[in-house]
């Protein structure tokens, strides 16, 4: 056999399997594409399914919200129909009141220019708000949909409040994002025809085919091939009911999955072709390459024969070019190797060098540890003594003798070395930690007296935190002493003032991915302060490091929050710039305890209707964490820095349901004359008064908050001044 037949055999022997793989890789490819097709179909029917679901949620909450009206309960119809038109204006939508026989009001339509309308046998709910479509509406004589709610009077239904609107609304969702070539259409809970994206007019209002009837009943999501009402054959996905009972129906044409069918076959032949074709020409250039290198090799392996090493040479067969460098490749990667073996031992005395300086530092910290606790706990007794002594010369010391203010001095400095104790103790591990569930919103506004004297006045203090946040398992001593500690450390980095951000948040899986346990908070203090050099930041968290002046830092501050970060099953993370700012990273341990063991009082506290609170105070850290958590809690909040900002903005709007006030304000008002005015000029607005010490008497009419106040305590107050303050309906 010829070297020329045997390569075409092999070539053959090749492009046989490979044709092979093209047409299983095609078909792969066909059945991927058409299971992504499906993947796309399902997943953009079940979002348009829940677009449609929020077009109806809004419909029913007004309707909801409409039949709790007390002017609608005591028949006061003209007023209804008033706020009726105020909840729908600018909406598109329109409010009717029915009871089973007629149509008692439309907010199309003047309240006294409207007559009556029979209704015939339209629907009337009893029970639950439903969602009805109508071909004809009552007045409009067009299709229409409508929200029902119930008025309930005793154990019957007295009216029915109706939020009317177009089958547009539904048509719009469809028309702007409808897949290409794709049909789509949205029927009701009876298989109606709502909404469609082609030929709207002709079929809106028609039931659906009983195939797809069929398989809307069966109450979860399926593909079939069905034949359009258009009469197109399609790959058609129903997707599960809303929860108003609705289905989208989306097709895909049969012949898209066709046309990509035929376009992938036609691409497996073109390659299977085009491989055929190199394949015959590589093997006739090799064919006719390949005789001469065989002549040399046949010279080589005589030379070989009689005992002579031949030299070495170039062929350009890429085989017997290596056969001639074989012993230099040899050389090459037996040095290559020797190389090698150095640096993996080099590798691996480094690493054991830098293993056993870990090791030598955490023994040195574990000593240096237990010392500071041990020292801490003899000098805990010693302080003992010396406080108690010192509280007993006090009592026994009249205010007015002349050298009472050294042992006032002496008890200031008693103190501060009991809180220095208390950092050694935290540090050296002697002081066990005493976890419960902490939340940080109110953690925050019950610490903000001491938060708001550690930064001074030049120094302004934010916080931001995330709506929602759990509670997190820690001591909450030692958490205010760690937040103390990064505060004073901000502030004393800010000498000619700046401003400190307190920001929480859960903690990603990333910035948790070394830590115990599922979830994290990341609780951060940033300041814009000068900084640290990468030389101070390397060393920020030895303990008794220090850059501030003699006698203005032990440094345990930083010391102290590592260990109690990583002591609470957490850790602490430090990021700085020279000339930026800090910021301290504290990642803590989520607890759901808090949630466990809620009890009735405390989870009634958030009962009640939407309020409409004008808040006035001038603490931005306060303003800063009670705001977005009143709004979080579902209530329209106004904020003022200033009594005196929040009579102007009253001058124009008196439409708030409660006043919320500190008492010491900035200006001319303060907070109780501020209420005072109120009472004068806005009587049917409810107050309450945040106050720590007041030197006068709050009204009796006026709720009293006394601080530090949780933020369930706030809200709890807020909804009873609003009670009391409401007016008494006659019974």
């Amino acid at each position: 056999m010829s070297i020329r037949t045997f390569l075409l055999l092999l070539v053959l022997a090749v492009w046989l399997p490979a044709v092979a793989g093209f047409s299983l890789l095609a078909r792969s490819t066909y059945l991927r594409e058409a299971e992504d097709v499906r993947q796309d179909i399902e997943r953009f029917a079940q979002s348009l399914n829940s677009l449609v679901e929020g077009q109806l949620d809004k419909r029913v909450a007004i309707a909801t919200t409409l039949s709790a009206s007390r002017t609608l309960q005591d028949d006061q119809l003209a007023r209804f129909h008033d706020e009726a038109s105020a909840a729908v204006k600018g909406s598109g939508n329109w409010v009717v009141l029915v009871d089973r026989q007629r149509q008692r009001l439309n907010t199309r339509v003047p309240f006294q220019g409207f007559e009556p309308r029979d209704r015939g046998e339209a629907p009337f709910v009893t029970e639950a708000p439903k969602v009805f479509f109508s071909a004809r509406g009552l007045l409009t004589q067009e299709p229409v949909l409508v929200a029902y709610a119930p008025l309930l009077d005793g154990t019957s239904a007295r009216y029915n409040v109706g939020v009317s609107f177009s089958p547009s609304v539904v048509q719009s969702l469809i028309e702007k994002a409808t897949p290409l070539n794709s049909l789509a259409s949205v029927l009701n809970d009876q298989h109606f025809i709502i909404a469609r994206n082609r030929d709207p007019l002709k079929w809106v209002g028609r039931q659906a085919s009983e195939e797809i009837q069929r398989r809307a009943k069966a109450g979860v999501g399926s593909f079939g091939e069905t034949v359009t009402l258009d009469g197109v054959p399609s790959l058609t996905y129903v997707s599960p009911a809303n929860r108003h009972g609705w289905n989208v129906v989306l097709a895909l044409p049969q012949e898209a999955l066709a046309q990509s069918a035929r376009r992938l076959t036609a691409q497996t032949l073109a390659a299977a072709g085009a491989l055929l074709l190199i394949g015959l020409g590589l093997a006739i250039f090799v064919a006719r390459r390949i005789g001469k290198p065989i002549v040399t090799l046949r010279e080589s392996a005589v030379q070989l024969g009689r005992d002579e090493v031949p030299a070495a040479f170039t062929t350009g067969v890429f085989e017997l070019d290596e056969v001639s460098r074989a012993l230099e490749l040899a050389g090459r990667r037996s040095h290559e190797a020797t190389l090698t073996l150095q640096k993996e031992v080099q590798l691996a005395v480094n690493d054991a060098r830098a293993a056993q300086t870990a090791l030598l530092e955490g023994q040195k910290r574990e000593a240096i540890g237990r010392l500071t606790g041990g020292l801490a706990h003899d000098f805990n007794n010693l302080l003992q003594t010396i406080s108690t002594g010192l509280h007993v010369v006090d009592r026994q010391t009249a205010a007015d003798v002349p050298h009472r203010r050294f042992l006032e001095a002496a008890m200031r400095a008693t103190g501060k070395a009991a809180d220095l104790v208390k950092q050694m103790m935290t540090f050296g591990r002697a002081q066990p930690l005493k976890p419960q569930p902490v939340n940080l919103p109110n953690f925050v506004l019950q610490t903000q007296e001491l938060t708001r004297k550690a930064v001074g006045e030049r120094v302004q203090l934010t916080a931001e935190i995330e709506p929602g946040l759990p509670a997190v398992l820690v001591d909450p001593a030692q958490l205010e002493l760690a937040l103390l500690n990064l505060i004073f450390n901000a502030r004393d980095a800010m000498p000619d003032g700046g401003a400190i951000r307190l920001t929480a948040r859960l903690a990603t899986p990333e910035e948790s991915a070394t830590l115990a346990g599922p979830r994290h908070v990341c609780l951060q203090v940033s300041d814009n302060g000068a900084g640290m050099s990468p030389e101070t930041l390397e060393r920020a968290f030895d303990p008794y490091f220090t850059t501030k002046p003699i006698g203005a830092g032990t440094g345990l501050g930083l010391a102290q929050v590592l260990a109690f970060a990583r002591q609470s099953n957490g850790d602490a993370r430090l990021e700085s710039t020279a000339g930026e700012g800090t910021r301290v990273t504290l990642l803590l341990p989520i607890t759901d305890q808090a949630e466990a063991v809620v009890t009735p009082e405390a989870a009634s506290r958030h009962a009640g209707r939407t309020l409409r609170i004008l808040m006035i105070e001038d603490d931005s850290l306060v303003s800063s964490v009670v705001v977005p958590a009143l709004r979080e809690a579902g209530h329209e909040v106004t904020h003022c820095a200033s009594a005196d900002q929040a009579k102007e903005v009253l001058g124009t709007h008196t439409d708030f349901d409660v006043l919320f006030t500190d008492v010491v304000m900035p200006g001319t008002l303060s907070g109780l004359d501020l209420v005072d005015w109120c009472r004068a000029n806005v009587p049917a607005m409810a107050a309450v008064v945040a106050t720590g010490y007041n030197t006068r008497q709050t009204r009796a009419d006026v709720q009293e908050l006394r601080k530090p106040y949780g933020l369930d305590d706030l809200i709890e107050a807020l909804q009873r001044a609003v009670q009391e303050r409401a007016p008494r309906q006659p019974g």
